[in-house]
């Protein structure tokens, strides 16, 4: 974890002590260790985040009742805000968002109440006390997809109900309740789009389910592993997963392709959590489809920090590359997705990074290598450090891109990158005139 993440971790635990939602004992675990999902994927460090935007609205209640809200920025995955609400009068079972402004909940008898909320960067309140709106609501989960579906689990039963407003007042805005299936025993569940679901279960699997209009189901296995240390699961959509530990960690992941059915592209944060404790909430749910996330192609080779721009133009001593001038230790991301290959000689401790079009990227002189040889990454994952081995006169980064073997000069795309603009297709960069 980098000092910056350090420092905003404490900055975050001491806000929510302050707010009731951890003990002095919980924040003293900070240094301890959860047990949060390894990746079978994609790894990457908080060095280079996500393209997000939008909002990460969560709700929670307490176990002695009491409403929470909080806020996280998708993009980089820090809390912003926790709220602590008024008592709502009952222990709430169940817990599902509608809006920004309306809850759902059921108690322990199976009263369904709607929720009304007010909520702004300083308070949390109810509008009016929490309104029964029916009864028979015996669900252990239930959850929203922001698409006019309500969905729960009881007794192993998937049960899909319409709601057809914005603020139901009873079984008239709550109604076709439809069975799913059978045996959806799960350990927790939230939902990430129109009419799908994500859970995991006891034994540490990542599911997606999809329902189709006409009642039927079909499942896809995330991860076959490593997800039963998660107590609660949440998504505000734009394949964004959030998962609570039963010691208060909340971790984030992205899955980069959330359509495709498959977790090998999810981008694991276990080294950047939301918070390493403090998520004391017995109950937690996302306002749905409340953040969106766009696919990078490229990323930049670098921390903005860590040279000016105008080191980005200059030419190679010898041939089609660059020579990058940064301390040893600097970071180093990768351009865009590929498979890692490493490389020696006069490189030192190097990488080769090939994406699906066959252009290979080659980092040279690294002090360390973070990343294993086959291993694919995604545009801004960490690759290792910068350094001053192989063949080598002082601490810098060796870049260059390889075309079928034509070296093509990289400083257009690096400043393209550095400038957050569209980089210029590797094949029409020139091969010659960036070299002395």
């Amino acid at each position: 974890m980098t000092r910056r993440r350090r420092s905003t971790v404490r900055t975050l635990l001491t806000g929510a002590l302050a707010l009731g939602l951890v003990t002095s004992a919980t924040a003293g675990a900070y240094a301890g260790t959860s047990r949060v999902p390894q990746s079978h994927g994609t790894v990457r460090t908080a060095s280079a985040d996500a393209d997000c935007s939008g909002s990460v609205s969560l709700y929670g209640t307490l176990t002695d009742g009491r409403l929470t809200y909080s806020q996280i920025d998708p993009s980089t995955g820090n809390r912003l805000k926790t709220h602590i609400g008024p008592d709502l009068g009952f222990v709430p079972r169940a817990l599902a968002t509608l809006n920004f402004n309306t809850l759902l909940a059921t108690d322990a008898s199976g009263t369904l109440y709607r929720i009304d909320v007010k909520t702004n960067n300083l308070s949390l309140a109810l509008m009016s006390a929490p309104t029964p709106i029916g009864t028979g609501w015996t669900h252990d989960k239930l959850v929203y997809d922001g698409h006019g579906h309500l969905y729960g689990t009881a007794g192993g039963v998937l049960l899909q109900y319409l709601v057809s407003q914005p603020k139901p007042a009873g079984s008239q805005h709550i109604g076709q309740r439809r069975e799913i299936g059978t045996g959806f025993v799960l350990k927790a569940l939230a939902s990430t789009g129109d009419d799908r679901l994500l859970a995991t279960t006891d034994d540490g699997r990542l599911l997606e389910y999809r329902i189709s209009d006409a009642g039927t189901w079909t499942s896809s296995q995330l991860a076959a592993a490593n997800w039963s240390g998660f107590s609660k699961l949440v998504s505000p959509g734009g394949g964004l997963y959030y998962g609570v530990t039963a010691a208060g960690g909340m971790y984030w992941y992205q899955d980069l392709n959330p359509s495709d059915g498959a977790g090998s592209d999810i981008i694991y944060h276990n080294d950047d959590p939301v918070d390493l404790s403090g998520w004391t909430q017995a109950l937690l749910s996302a306002e749905a489809e409340t953040a969106t996330c766009v696919g990078r192609q490229y990323s930049y080779v670098l921390p903005h920090s860590a040279v000016s721009r105008g080191e980005l133009d200059d030419p190679h001593h010898d041939y089609a590359a660059i020579d990058i001038p940064v301390p040893t230790g600097t970071p180093v991301y990768a351009v865009t997705r590929g498979t890692v290959g490493h490389i020696d000689g006069g490189f030192g401790n190097g990488i080769t990074l090939t994406d699906v079009n066959g252009v290979t990227y080659i980092y040279g002189h690294l002090d360390s290598r973070g990343v294993a040889t086959g291993t694919t990454v995604a545009p801004g994952q960490y690759l290792g450090e910068s350094g001053n081995t192989g063949q080598s006169t002082g601490p810098h980064l060796h870049f260059e891109i390889r075309i079928d073997g034509v070296k093509h000069c990289p400083q257009q795309q690096l400043l393209a990158l550095y400038d957050g603009a569209t980089p210029p297709a590797p094949s029409s960069l020139p091969t010659s005139g960036c070299s002395y």
